[in-house]
């Protein structure tokens, strides 16, 4: 990419990203109903599990990373709910911005968005069934974030096959789910290895699968976008 055309894709994600975030500080609507969201998956788990904090430990893995499916479906459903009012979403495709922009700005926002919500569902989780994450602080967030950015780089292209369509709060999780199995299988197993909760004992081989599955996910994504936004 020349040095032109990188300064106005740059300056495109930016504006986009700007206005993204202008608005969802006004409103705080987005971030205030995946927190609240996750506060209540939170506590679903805490009465479901509570129990010996040994016990609870094994079961913090599958529910974190359950509350990062949920919270992550709620955020790509609204990525691009704002542009269907008055047919916006049909004049940022017709911009002079590049779509890949379009998509760079959607996918930090969504990233943003669900690293945002659990980070206050985590320590929330940990308080409520009693375990103490600090020791695995660090490796924790990396897993999550790397998560959190797959969901993103997966989720956000195809929340554009929700623009217009019927019943898309049941069309995105649909065709989303299948999609991000190899993030929620690394992440549950390197989350339990880093808590020592199984048998497997490198968590860093699991962050590296993540690491991957964000690259092709990201490379598959810039590649089709496109193409989706055309059909």
């Amino acid at each position: 990419m020349s040095a032109p055309r990188a300064a106005r894709f740059g300056r495109a994600v930016w504006v986009i990203l700007r206005k993204d975030l202008k608005v969802e500080a006004r409103s705080k609507e987005t971030l205030a109903t995946l927190a609240l969201f996750g506060a209540v998956l939170a506590f679903v788990f805490a009465f479901g599990f509570v129990g010996d904090p040994a016990v609870n430990l094994q079961v913090t893995p599958g529910a974190l990373w359950a509350g990062l499916l949920f919270v992550g479906s709620l955020g790509v459903g609204r990525t691009f709910a704002r542009e269907q009012e008055d047919d916006a979403f049909t004049a940022l495709t017709l911009s002079p911005a590049p779509r890949a922009a379009l998509l760079a700005a959607k996918a930090l926002v969504n990233f943003g968005l669900t690293a945002g919500a659990m980070a206050l569902l985590t320590p929330l989780l940990a308080l409520l069934l009693h375990v103490d994450l600090t020791p695995h602080a660090l490796p924790l967030a990396a897993l999550l974030a790397l998560g959190a950015a797959g969901f993103a780089l997966v989720g956000t292209p195809l929340a554009v096959l929700a623009v217009g369509a019927r019943l898309p709060e049941v069309l995105l999780p649909m065709v989303t789910f299948p999609l991000v199995t190899p993030v929620l299988i690394c992440g549950v197993r390197g989350c339990a290895a880093q808590l020592g909760t199984s048998v497997d004992d490198d968590v860093w081989a699991w962050a590296q699968m993540l690491l991957a599955f964000d690259l092709a996910a990201g490379v598959g994504a810039f590649l089709l976008f496109d193409s989706m936004v055309s059909e």
